[in-house]
């Protein structure tokens, strides 16, 4: 958060919406947009070696800490917030995040109840076939003020030791009794650490922390009468502190300084497991092909002829009882070509069979 000091003349003059009859001055305080401290990561060597790309996230054991909160957006917000937010921000860049549905499932199973967080992340990283596990550790939020001196002279922040306030709520500056001027905010912290599912090995430790005044989208400036009263702003601070679109914003930058570089060292490895290269399946050769099944015929007839060809003209070869199953070989105009018990193939007339259909 950046603070300037700069004092308006209003004599005649509309500042920001106010101003005031006759000649006189009037402080304003400028914030700006601060730079937030970069994130804490302690990446392991191994974490270049190999890619983990597919990562199982396990919400604190201990849920959210708050601490001075009365914003109602921020006090609201369980564990599933941000590991939400967490798991949009890890697809953003690329990871493929397990399901909450499939964790929940796996912590299900037995043996995995009675562990430490640790041990616990570990066998549902493998249960999940994942790569790595992201623990997070903790995730808190803090209500917090900074206090401002503003005069002709020089504008000083002042320690919050050094600050009393009066019945009035207002506050003042311990040692001159200078008026000041309140900017409350809120910080998140945020701290993970990555384990290697087959090894146990800590891969990369990361924390950071952000809050709201560091995501301020436009400058904030106030007019200030002598007792660091605000008699006017460009935007109320008190909505802005207390609207949700604010404190998404606060949570989704936190992460994105977080997971970014860590994107860089997770992906430049090879492949734990190269996937097995592609089988080859050998179709079967095709079944050989049916040989067609006999057509049978029974003989209808007491005593049937059969004869060497097809007509009377030809010369009977034996009689054949009825009821006697003959092979159909063949097929010529009322005559059937057949082939009896025995062995024996001649011709019968169709009048003496019943065929098979």
């Amino acid at each position: 958060m950046k603070v300037r000091r700069s004092i308006l003349a209003l004599c005649g003059v509309i500042a920001l919406s106010w101003s005031t009859t006759g000649c006189g001055s009037a402080l304003t305080l400028t914030v700006e947009p601060g730079e937030p401290q970069p994130p804490e990561l302690l990446p392991a060597p191994q974490l270049s070696t190999y890619a983990y790309r597919k990562v199982l996230l396990l919400p604190p054991e201990g849920g959210v800490a708050l601490k001075g909160i009365d914003v109602a957006a921020v006090k609201e917000k369980k564990s599933s917030f941000y590991m939400s937010k967490l798991e949009k921000v890890m697809l953003a860049q690329g990871f493929e995040v397990i399901s909450s549905e499939v964790v929940a499932r796996a912590a299900k199973s037995k043996g995995s109840g009675k562990l430490s967080a640790a041990e616990k992340a570990l066998v549902l990283g493998k249960q999940t076939q994942a790569d790595a596990v992201m623990l997070v550790q903790t995730v808190s939020v803090r209500g917090q003020s900074r206090y401002f001196a503003v005069d002709e002279v020089q504008n000083r922040e002042v320690e919050a030791s050094h600050v009393v306030t009066d019945e009035d709520g207002l506050h003042f500056e311990r040692e001159t009794e200078q008026c000041l001027v309140r900017l409350p905010h809120y910080e998140v912290s945020f701290e993970a650490k990555m384990l290697d599912t087959r090894t146990g090995a800590v891969l990369w430790v990361g924390s950071a922390r952000s809050n709201s005044a560091d995501v301020i989208q436009d400058t904030w400036e106030a007019e200030l009468d002598d007792d660091c009263t605000v008699l006017a702003e460009n935007f109320r601070y008190a909505d802005y502190q207390a609207q949700e679109g604010t404190y998404d914003n606060t949570v989704t930058t936190l992460l994105g300084r977080l997971i970014k570089p860590l994107r860089k060292a997770a992906f430049e490895g090879e492949p734990r497991d190269p996937p097995p290269p592609p089988k080859v399946v050998e179709k079967p050769p095709p079944p050989p092909p049916e040989e067609p099944k006999p057509q049978m015929a029974t003989v209808s007839a007491k005593r049937a002829s059969l004869r060497l060809g097809p007509g009377k003209s030809h010369k009977r070869k034996m009689r054949v009882p009825r009821k006697a199953k003959v092979e159909v070989l063949e097929t010529m105009g009322e005559w059937y070509k057949v082939k009896i018990q025995d062995g024996t193939v001649g011709w019968m007339h169709d009048s003496t069979l019943i065929v098979a259909e």
